[in-house]
């Protein structure tokens, strides 16, 4: 007797947070803050306790990335987004931030400095710009799990940049890799 009456607490527990319907709005699966949202894209980044959610993607851009922005500000030109990328079978981290890094000068961007680090056993890259024409500055983080990369820029005015840092920063930190 004792045993069902378990089980049956422990059913309850889980249809108290299920969805009325699987994947729907109200489903964890589906909530963008949790961040498993974005587990076909190879990765989960909760925005829970932050002030950015996802927007839909600037139409000039080039890449298809998730991109996110603070709720709330609608003046505010800050905006993360994360995209990811394959390195050739070869490839290093440093040779495919050094192929891009390149390019930055013809896009108007001044790269101002590069650091490479390690997050649980795993190389990552922080590559800071400015872009002087438009008064824009940007840190990529770039990630690397084998021969695969996240690309997360963070992007906003020069004025305002070191304050969406932090917040910036404080995603980058929320970034995991979907387990293998």
């Amino acid at each position: 007797m004792k045993y069902p009456i378990i089980s049956l607490l422990f059913l309850m527990a889980k249809v108290a947070v299920a969805a009325p319907h699987p994947a729907t709005s109200t489903s964890v699966l589906t909530n963008p803050q949790q961040g498993l949202y974005f587990q076909s894209q190879g990765f989960n980044l909760r925005t829970l306790g932050t002030d950015w959610l996802p927007t839909p993607q600037n139409k000039d851009s080039m890449f298809e990335a998730v991109r996110f922005t603070p709720k709330g500000s609608i003046e505010s030109t800050a905006s993360l987004s994360v995209r990811t990328d394959t390195l050739s079978k070869q490839g290093t981290l440093e040779n495919y931030a050094k192929k891009w890094m390149r390019d930055y000068p013809s896009y108007g961007f001044e790269v101002l400095g590069a650091k490479s680090f390690a997050v649980s056993g795993s190389p990552g890259l922080v590559v800071d710009m400015v872009q002087r024409s438009k008064s824009k500055q940007i840190r990529q983080v770039i990630l690397q799990r084998g021969q695969h990369v996240a690309i997360l820029t963070c992007l906003d005015n020069q004025t305002s940049f070191q304050k969406t840092l932090t917040s910036c920063n404080q995603l980058v930190k929320n970034f995991e890799w979907n387990k293998k």
